[in-house]
């Protein structure tokens, strides 16, 4: 026998007529008790812009008359105990978003989440969701402490998994990347954002958010005081939401980084002064940010050189890095702090010896390169077997 429905679902389906097959799936599946059918028309309704309008509460009506599980005496007893406790946890989420962001409307949506959050203790997934989505509210209030710890007591849950469903990770790493945006510190921000993109798919974010933090990661790249590798950011689609907009510079500027390019480096700054003036971050560390490229310049002239070369003088390392020669040690005794790179200074020869070099994500330009040293490696091999055949044939013989 199907159930009735609510009466929430066919005024809703009334007032959004461009929803009205969604709604039918929904109201066909839930009356006859098809919950998996029933959640994944509810995914894809909540979804809908017009939800996202300020002011407009029908997720909040649909939630409470629909989905939530209602005394046993009713006419409707809701299915949420019945639908998988992650799915619930998010659309929960979802729904709670709905009170929007004024001050009352957080304290709102943490009181909803927290309640939800009681029918879901047993389910330590789905809890995860509810207080990384509380954290996140409870770092827009301002609380930073509140919200440290928060994140900090979700963390030490996650160490025990040892596999997530892809939304708990997503969630994490985004509430531990905006906790650390605030907190000011790059290199976490940076890390945690990759991992966030790592567990997220572009497509469910809009172009303004792929906007903004890629713009934020560019900045973390740039900025953050142990951040020597931008291969992975380079890589990553999320750039290419920075085309077009006023802040595709930040690309080139990236790019002059990861390939040591100081002459790159320099006209970007150029190029793009009004920009980058508008950026405290790097008006505050101009010069940071000119030794960093220095470092970087550095690193790629090692890893440029041939194999059996490994000894520089550093006037050569000056011209590379654009120093005065009395500089260089000091940038290498930098670059040796940072373990970037490995090997011994001669100060009484002026050179270096290499023995490593930080390794990076390679590009295809970067590939290319390692494509010419390995065919150089071939040939030396090849004449010196010929070599041998001919001036020592007994040894071969």
């Amino acid at each position: 026998m199907a159930l009735q429905t609510p009466a929430c679902l066919s005024n809703q389906k009334a007032t959004h007529r461009h929803l009205a097959e969604i709604y039918d799936r929904i109201e066909t599946a839930a009356s006859n008790k098809l919950w998996h059918q029933a959640t994944i028309g509810l995914e894809e309704l909540v979804k809908d812009p017009v939800f996202q309008t300020p002011g407009n509460t029908d997720l909040l009506t649909l939630y409470r008359e629909f989905l939530a599980d209602q005394p046993s005496s009713s006419a409707w007893t809701g299915y949420a105990s019945k639908m998988n406790s992650v799915k619930h946890a998010a659309l929960a989420i979802t729904v709670s978003k709905q009170h929007g962001d004024v001050p009352e409307g957080i304290d709102a949506a943490i009181q909803f989440l927290e309640e939800v959050g009681t029918k879901l203790t047993t389910e330590k997934e789905a809890t995860l969701l509810i207080r990384m989505e509380i954290a996140r509210r409870t770092l827009q209030k301002g609380k930073v402490d509140d919200a440290k710890t928060l994140v900090e007591e979700c963390e030490s849950i996650l160490s025990d998994f040892s596999e997530l469903d892809a939304s708990v990770n997503s969630a994490f790493y985004l509430v531990s990347s905006l906790l650390h945006k605030t907190l000011g510190n790059a290199g976490d921000f940076y890390k945690s954002s990759l991992l966030y993109l790592a567990y997220t798919s572009l497509d469910s974010l809009t172009d303004t958010q792929k906007q903004a933090l890629a713009f934020d990661l560019g900045l973390a790249a740039l900025c953050g005081d142990k951040i020597y590798q931008f291969g992975e950011l380079l890589l990553h689609p999320i750039l290419e939401s920075l085309k077009g907009t006023a802040g595709q510079w930040l690309i080139g500027m990236l790019t002059a980084f990861n390939t040591g390019d100081i002459k790159a480096f320099e006209e970007v700054s150029t190029a793009n002064a009004a920009a980058i003036n508008e950026q405290p971050a790097l008006v505050g560390n101009t010069q940071s940010l000119r030794e960093k490229i220095r470092i970087f310049a550095l690193m790629e002239h090692f890893r440029d050189m041939a194999a059996d070369s490994r000894t520089v003088a550093f006037s050569s390392i000056a011209t590379r890095t654009s120093l005065p020669e009395e500089e260089v040690e000091l940038l290498l005794m930098k670059s040796l702090s940072l373990g970037l790179v490995k090997g011994s200074i001669s100060g009484v020869a002026e050179t270096f010896s290499v023995s490593w070099v930080q390794p990076r994500v390679m590009d295809r330009e970067s590939v290319g390169k390692q494509l010419g040293k390995l065919t150089d490696w071939m040939d030396k091999v090849q004449r010196t077997s010929v070599f041998l055949q001919n001036e020592t044939p007994e040894i071969l013989a």
